[in-house]
C-alpha cells in the first residue's frame, strides 16, 4: 500500500493527522531540532514505524510541521483581529492595538508561538518549499493587518502594510534578542512614529 493510499483511510487519516499536530506542536515548543520521527511518535502516541510510513522523508513531515504550526499561529492572531471593535483610533491606541493583536505576549505559550514564528521565518528561507508556506502564513497576516487598519478608520494599502509589518518584524526581533525586553512595547514605540503616515486616518 501507498503512503497516499495509507493516508486516505479513515484511520490512515487520523493517524497522519496525529502525527502533524505533533510535529507541529514540538516544532513551537522546541524549534526544529526537536521535530524527529521518534520525538513525534512518542509524542502523537502512535508507533515510531508511522513515521516513515505516512511520510516520505524526515524533511516531508517537518514541511507538514510548519503548516501546521503556521495555522495555529494564523488563528490565534485571526482571533484576536476579529475581537477587534471597530472605532476610530489615534497613533498611540493604534499602535499598541497592532502590537496585542498580533505580537501577543501575555503567556509563556504565547512567547513561545511568536518566537517560533520568527524562527520559521529565519530558517525555512534556506529551503523553497518552506519558503512558500511561509509566504502563504505572511500573506494571510498582512490581510489581518487590513482588517485591523480598516477596523480602526485607516487607509491600508498592500505596500504600506508590507512596510509597516517589516518595522514590527524589525522591532520584535531586536526585542527577542535583547534580555528581558518587552516585545509588544518595542513594537508599539517602533510603530507610533510611523503608522499615521503608513496607515492614516480616513476622512
Amino acid at each position: 500500500m501507498s503512503q497516499m493510499t495509507a493516508a486516505t483511510t479513515p484511520k490512515g487519516e487520523r493517524r497522519r493527522a496525529a502525527l502533524v499536530a505533533a510535529a507541529g506542536e514540538l516544532l513551537v515548543e522546541g524549534g526544529f531540532e526537536s521535530v524527529r520521527h521518534r520525538a513525534v511518535a512518542h509524542r502523537a502516541h502512535i508507533p515510531l514505524a508511522a513515521t516513515t510510513y505516512y511520510f516520505e522523508s524526515l524533511g516531508d513531515l517537518l514541511s507538514n510541521a510548519v503548516a501546521y504550526a503556521g495555522e495555529l499561529d494564523v488563528a490565534a492572531v485571526r482571533g484576536r483581529a476579529e475581537a477587534v471593535s471597530r472605532r476610530r483610533r489615534g497613533d498611540s491606541a493604534l499602535a499598541k492595538l497592532l502590537a496585542t493583536v498580533f505580537f501577543a505576549c501575555d503567556t509563556e505559550a504565547e512567547r513561545g508561538a511568536l518566537v517560533s514564528r520568527y524562527e520559521r521565518m529565519v530558517l525555512c528561507a534556506r529551503d523553497p518549499e518552506l519558503t512558500r508556506l511561509q509566504a502563504q502564513v505572511r500573506r494571510v497576516v498582512a490581510e489581518l493587518h487590513v482588517e485591523v487598519l480598516t477596523r480602526s478608520g485607516r487607509r491600508a494599502t498592500g505596500p504600506d502594510v508590507e512596510r509597516l509589518m517589516a518595522i514590527e518584524d524589525g522591532a520584535v526581533l531586536a526585542a527577542l534578542t535583547t534580555h528581558g525586553a518587552d516585545v509588544p512595547r518595542a513594537v508599539r514605540d517602533a510603530l507610533v512614529a510611523v503608522v499615521d503616515d503608513l496607515a492614516p486616518a480616513l476622512p
